[in-house]
């Protein structure tokens, strides 16, 4: 697991594949196309809710660059199919209310904590079996 956390060019297209199932998960709950980038800010707090064991002394970006790796490695070896993970992050955006860009940057890091944790469960479950 350390290696896919430290891997750059996953982390690159995991940037893609991260800002990808962000907007399209948006896009479903509002009803109107969204084009969105996730702040690695969003994606270091989501690392902390999911408990991962990582550095605390990483900066936000290579927080977020962790992540974005995990959920790239998870995507490519079909661990993580993009409409389940577009899905998972629906269930927990649609409906909500965002009446600050704090509030929007909390409620998305709680999305992505439980994608992230589905991803890690089964990087882990297949390296295992």
């Amino acid at each position: 697991m350390r290696s896919i956390l430290r891997d750059k060019d996953l982390a690159r297209l995991g940037d893609s594949f991260v800002n990808l199932i962000y907007s399209t998960a948006k896009t479903k709950a509002s009803g109107k196309p969204v084009g969105e980038k996730v702040p690695d800010r969003v994606l270091s707090q989501a690392l902390e809710i999911a408990k991962l064991p990582v550095q605390m002394r990483l900066t936000h970006g290579e927080r977020g660059d962790a992540v974005e790796a995990v959920l790239a490695y998870a995507w490519m070896h079909n661990l993580l199919p993009l409409e389940e993970a577009v899905t998972i992050l629906y269930t927990t955006i649609s409906g909500a209310e965002y009446e600050s860009r704090s509030l929007e940057r909390e409620i998305s890091a709680k999305a992505f904590s439980r994608l992230i944790r589905v991803a890690v469960d089964r990087i882990e479950g297949a390296d295992c079996g």
